[in-house]
């Protein structure tokens, strides 16, 4: 008697386990993930640059994003700032003295419309959402 009253309590724990993962798939689908391309990035602030290109070459575009995206994965750089802000003044300063050292010397406008550039890309990928208070 406890065989096949085992069994049920099995099929049923199964099923309810069945049940539970197609609910958070069904709730993961209604929330589309934000993706984010280094690759799609560079090809869409290039192509948002225009046609002189502000001088920079795609090379120039990586550079200037991988040293704005290190300024923002380091909090020792920047939690004297407050919090981080992509495409913020401290970033784009920070930017600027990490491509001067490697002997890279972009100007400022170059800088911002990159990073400027860069927040239409997340904004355009979904990946940009209201603003959070400190703390929340």
């Amino acid at each position: 008697m406890s065989g096949p009253l085992f069994f049920a309590a099995l099929m049923l724990l199964v099923f309810a386990f069945g049940i539970a993962v197609f609910w958070q798939e069904s709730r993961r689908m209604q929330q589309p993930e934000a993706i984010y391309g280094v690759e799609d990035s560079i090809e869409f602030i290039w192509d948002a640059l225009g046609e002189d290109k502000l001088g920079l070459k795609k090379s120039d575009v990586r550079r200037i994003l991988e040293w704005e995206m290190h300024y923002l994965q380091k909090p020792e750089l920047w939690e004297g700032d407050g919090q981080p802000i992509v495409g913020g003044e401290a970033a784009a300063a920070y930017t600027q003295e990490q491509s001067l050292e490697e002997g890279h010397a972009y100007e400022p406008e170059q800088i911002y419309a990159v990073m400027d550039h860069q927040a239409e890309y997340l904004n355009a990928i979904g990946a940009v959402g209201d603003i959070v208070e400190p703390g929340e």
